[in-house]
């Protein structure tokens, strides 16, 4: 095998090795021969596979979808809740626009935030005090 010292500009002559293996990098001088090192291999035994959470936190989830297919479906189909929503935004009225979201009969009440591009939406679950699943949505009006 031919390597290339980039600092002499040359092609010099490696012996193929299996064992130890080769490593590109070398001591001080172009010529010298490269030293070898032993691989270390970590082997981390993976946990015993408890699906309670993972089951829990998709049923959760389902709930959030729901909710957030409700709220995307009143702002598609109603002119009047969309107009009135991103004024309401663009003004910087938190309240009203929690107000207006809540007024839409979903159980989730998502935690909103606005730019001047659109509408960001995060519904959350908590479950024993842990953050067990969250939805966010972005919704762009420019």
């Amino acid at each position: 095998m031919y390597c290339y010292d980039p600092r002499s500009f040359q092609y010099y002559y490696v012996p193929f090795q299996t064992y130890p293996h080769f490593s590109p990098y070398y001591s001080v001088g172009a010529r010298q021969s490269p030293y070898y090192y032993q691989p270390y291999v970590y082997f981390r035994p993976f946990q015993d596979v408890n699906p309670q959470l993972f089951m829990t936190s998709a049923k959760y989830m389902q709930s959030l979808m729901k909710d957030a297919s409700v709220l995307l479906e009143r702002m598609a189909d109603s002119k009047e809740f969309a107009k009135q929503l991103m004024s309401n935004a663009q003004e910087s009225k938190q309240k009203l626009v929690e107000d207006q979201i809540k007024h839409t009969g979903i159980q989730n009440i998502p935690v909103v935030s606005y730019t001047p591009d659109g509408l960001k939406l995060v519904f959350s679950r908590v479950i024993d005090s842990m953050n067990c699943c969250n939805l966010t949505l972005t919704v762009r009006w420019m």
